[in-house]
């Protein structure tokens, strides 16, 4: 065999993933840190360590007054 051979027969890199997801269950005071503040702080740290952001979804409604933030993320 090639060095050639051996190349294109090795399994491609696998794509590491990492999911994020970021829960604010709001008081009655409103006093607790929003889950997109924890978002956007983690975000820059997660892209200067390589990861992509893919996929962001907000949840999150007035009848359950829960916000979350899920991050998908690719290296």
């Amino acid at each position: 065999m090639h060095v050639v051979d051996l190349t294109i027969d090795q399994p491609q890199q696998s794509m590491q993933q990492l999911v994020r997801t970021y829960e604010n269950i709001l008081s009655l005071e409103g006093a607790s840190v929003s889950a997109v503040s924890q978002f956007e702080s983690e975000g820059l740290t997660l892209l200067e360590e390589g990861w992509q952001l893919k996929l962001v979804s907000h949840r999150g409604s007035m009848l359950v007054p829960q916000i979350m933030v899920v991050a998908t993320y690719e290296k």
